[in-house]
């Protein structure tokens, strides 16, 4: 007598409605700078309050500008918009919102975006794609207050916000095999930032002609010359520049002078924070960062006015 085999019910296939949704679309990432030294210094219950009502501005301008929000992951939202014009003018309100909430005046917050254009499939809670993929790499590259996307994205613009925009060179993207030509926003309005023009000419003048850098900390200044050893800045007793507080780590950033411009580096534990004098704000850690024009630098904490430990720059001509 021979023995059947058991039946096995085949797989169910996916069906259509379930298959994910394949849209052209604009993916934008925003992630709250600096989020863990809110905690640090405000406490969980506090900090979780200024976080969320940034994540409630952000969600705010994501829906006033038809977009949607995809999922919040952190301190950081995925929105998806029909297209760019709607994500970039999103992008340039959500910083706006933020700088002049006056309850979030004294946390010194900061956010910094990423978005792209592109095929997107999507799903009821998550977004793939190569737009996903590099929309992630632009917020990845974004300081504080900066909005980067691609040249790319930016050619589906009209006129009058590709005009807003500033090329920051090539970068490699996971996934790309050639380099993607990075470009960034200008939010800011007319008169609070230094150029609105192509930066390529002007950024490169400015930094070529800057061979002197001094700096100030507690009343003690210190010169730096395209001929210099690089500045070392840190609490170690080593340091040139010794700032002996415990967010500083012992061997905090260097500035070396490299093809014409002062590079900061940092390799801290905390970052390091940079104002300049024209209110731009970036966030550097673990990497580099070009120094031009003036304004404040802050170790391990964001700057704030009237602080004794902020260290201040000026690049001059020679």
């Amino acid at each position: 007598m021979k023995l059947r085999s058991p039946k096995v019910p085949a797989p169910d296939r996916p069906s259509a409605a379930s298959a994910p949704e394949s849209v052209s679309a604009t993916v934008l990432f925003a992630d709250i700078c600096g989020s863990s030294r809110l905690f640090e210094d405000y406490g969980d219950w506090q900090a979780r309050q200024i976080e969320s009502r940034v994540l409630d501005t952000l969600k705010e301008k994501t829906g006033e500008f038809d977009g949607t929000v995809i999922k919040t992951i952190g301190d950081e939202i995925m929105s998806r918009f029909p297209d760019a014009e709607r994500a970039v003018n999103a992008a340039c309100e959500m910083h706006r919102a933020l700088r002049d909430d006056l309850s979030l005046l004294d946390f010194n917050i900061a956010v910094k975006i990423g978005l792209q254009h592109g095929p997107l499939l999507v799903e009821p809670d998550d977004l793939f794609g190569d737009a996903v993929n590099v929309a992630a790499r632009m917020v990845a590259l974004a300081r504080a207050d900066q909005i980067i996307t691609t040249l790319d994205t930016t050619r589906r613009l009209p006129d009058e916000l590709q005009q807003m925009t500033r090329s920051l060179g090539l970068s490699r993207v996971r996934g790309r095999r050639r380099e993607v030509e990075i470009v960034e926003m200008i939010w800011q309005e007319p008169g609070t930032v230094t150029q609105l023009i192509g930066p390529g000419p002007q950024r490169e003048l400015r930094q070529s002609l800057c061979t002197r850098l001094l700096l100030a900390y507690r009343g003690t200044r210190f010169e730096v010359r395209d001929d210099s050893p690089p500045f070392t800045i840190g609490r170690g007793d080593r340091n040139i520049l010794v700032v002996d507080q415990d967010q500083v780590s012992r061997n905090h950033a260097d500035i070396h002078f490299r093809q014409g411009r002062f590079i900061l580096v940092d390799g801290s534990t905390n970052g390091t924070y940079l104002r300049l004098d024209n209110g731009e704000r970036f966030f550097v850690q673990r990497e580099e960062f070009v120094l031009h024009d003036q304004g404040d630098i802050s170790l391990g904490e964001a700057v704030r006015d009237g602080d004794p430990c902020l260290i201040r720059f000026e690049c001059l001509a020679a």
